[in-house]
């Protein structure tokens, strides 16, 4: 068994989406970044079925920034293993109406699993629309932008459930 087999493509449930929005505005109406990490299924092609917004002490919520320690990346650990769920990508505002970019923080502090997506809501978390967020996967030269062909071609947005939730270091919510 391969830990993290390479992905060809990804299911993401529309609910994923709408789910995530809801969760990071509201920090992004006080003027601050927020994020959550989208959990599921890692094969050649993978589903998203988990989105596990990262809360209390260990998050930080700023304006141009937002991080989570390493306390909380282990309590999203000790949510998803059980549940045979994988960290399939970290989705995170930027506060500028701007086409969505990754930061050079985000480039050498982000999640550094080949084929993990790295996903960015402008607008503070405003942008309705999933084609205008900016979509980023991690390969062997670091994360690169998904093209909009290459992302029709490799994410698909589907009419399935997604379940929410809250962890705290230590434990969910």
């Amino acid at each position: 068994m391969v830990l993290y087999p390479p992905v060809s493509r990804w299911l993401i449930p529309e609910a994923a989406c709408e789910l995530t929005r809801e969760s990071v505005q509201p920090a992004g109406r006080r003027g601050t970044e927020s994020g959550v990490f989208w959990l599921g299924t890692r094969a050649t092609t993978s589903i998203v079925r988990v989105v596990a917004k990262p809360a209390g002490i260990g998050v930080v919520e700023e304006p141009w920034r937002w991080s989570v320690s390493a306390e909380l990346y282990a309590a999203i650990a000790a949510y998803a293993r059980p549940r045979c769920l994988t960290l399939l990508g970290v989705v995170h505002t930027h506060l500028s109406p701007r086409v969505p970019r990754l930061s050079p923080t985000d480039r050498t502090r982000g999640l550094k699993i080949n084929d993990a997506l790295a996903v960015i809501i402008g607008s503070a978390g405003g942008e309705l629309d999933p084609a205008h967020w900016g979509w980023f996967v991690y390969g062997p030269r670091g994360y690169r932008r998904l093209a909009a062909g290459e992302r029709a071609e490799r994410i698909t947005m589907t009419t399935e459930p997604a379940e929410f939730v809250d962890i705290k270091a230590g434990r969910p919510s």
